[in-house]
């Protein structure tokens, strides 16, 4: 199965869950630290092994590699201006900061409601 198909597949798959999904760029993630962002060929010497010649960091190369994957998803997210909004994706144009009281003012609502009917009875 082609990787376009598996997108697709996991696109529909985490609407219908209301998850978003998020494309990151892969490139270098196997040369990159995961503690410094130290890139560098030099970093991954075996297949296994992980050890960044900047700050020493050692670990298993393909869970150094999912935690760069993972920043790199938290930066996207945080740096893009990117919101999770409902089920859709938007930027708000100001670094993913959004002053927003729907859900104060929910529980607000619904704080009060509960203590005027204890108030009652």
């Amino acid at each position: 199965m082609g990787w376009h198909r598996i997108a697709s597949f996991l696109a529909y798959k985490a609407v219908k869950l209301g998850k978003a999904v998020f494309t990151i760029n892969a490139s270098y993630t196997s040369q990159e630290c995961a503690l410094c962002g130290h890139t560098h060929p030099d970093n991954r010497k075996s297949q296994d092994k992980f050890k960044c010649v900047s700050c020493g960091h050692i670990d298993n190369a393909d869970h150094n590699a999912s935690v760069v994957i993972k920043n790199r998803a938290i930066n996207l997210i945080l740096d893009s201006g990117t919101l999770l909004d409902d089920n859709h994706l938007s930027s708000s144009g100001r670094r993913g900061v959004r002053k927003t009281t729907k859900g104060v003012k929910a529980l607000f609502r619904s704080t009060n409601e509960a203590s005027k009917e204890m108030c009652a009875t």
